[in-house]
């Protein structure tokens, strides 16, 4: 049986209920609703990129949280470090769309990339061990183990509800880069408010589906 997600290179499947991740990450919009929002949009840039820059920021809360913790345990006190980290994860899973700036998600897919996380990780509590920084290195194996998964995401999940009048975090993340790259573009989206209604329209279908 063909798998539904091998024609795109990005990993992702358009659906009537909006485009969904090989990692189960949703985005309630499609081509035909983008290409409303701000038309002429897709002919300069594909919808594969936008989900891919989108998918980039996503992901990013726990990589950057891992490599703020990774940097801390060589300077303050370990569960400092740990109390810092798991508020700056919070704070930036739940916020990051109100930083978005474009051009950064390159950046980001390196930061969020495997070969990155486990080199930081493994130079890091190596070092930390060398350095008899047992506290400290039990706190860099436990957030390793508990970040990496996106264990924390689903935490902070469970105790979040998206309600019908709100955009989802991962809708939010879109909405701003479409915006960006259409205003790069010269084809700034005429209606946002329209833009949102149409993502939460397509939210609360799916929650009906369920």
């Amino acid at each position: 049986m063909a798998d539904p997600f091998s024609a795109s290179e990005e990993y992702f499947m358009e659906t009537d209920m909006g485009i969904v991740t090989r990692r189960g990450d949703w985005f309630h919009t499609t081509r035909e609703q983008i290409e409303g929002y701000a038309p002429g949009l897709l002919d300069n840039v594909s919808l594969a990129s936008l989900i891919k820059d989108a998918m980039a920021w996503v992901r990013s809360a726990s990589s950057l949280s891992l490599t703020l913790l990774y940097i801390l345990l060589f300077v303050i006190n370990p569960w400092f470090a740990a109390g810092i980290t798991v508020a700056f994860h919070w704070f930036w899973y739940h916020n990051k769309s109100g930083f978005i700036i474009r051009g950064m998600a390159s950046f980001l897919r390196f930061i969020n990339s495997d070969g990155f996380l486990f080199i930081i990780a493994f130079v890091s509590l190596s070092l930390l061990g060398f350095q008899r920084e047992y506290v400290a290195t039990g706190v860099g194996i436990f957030f390793f183990f508990v970040m990496k998964p996106g264990l924390l995401k689903k935490g902070w999940d469970r105790l979040r509800s998206d309600s019908d009048q709100e955009l989802t975090l991962n809708d939010r993340v879109l909405k701003m880069i479409i915006i960006k790259q259409a205003m790069k573009e010269n084809v700034a989206p005429s209606n946002v408010q329209q833009m949102e209604e149409r993502f939460k329209d397509l939210a609360f279908s799916r929650k009906n589906k369920k």
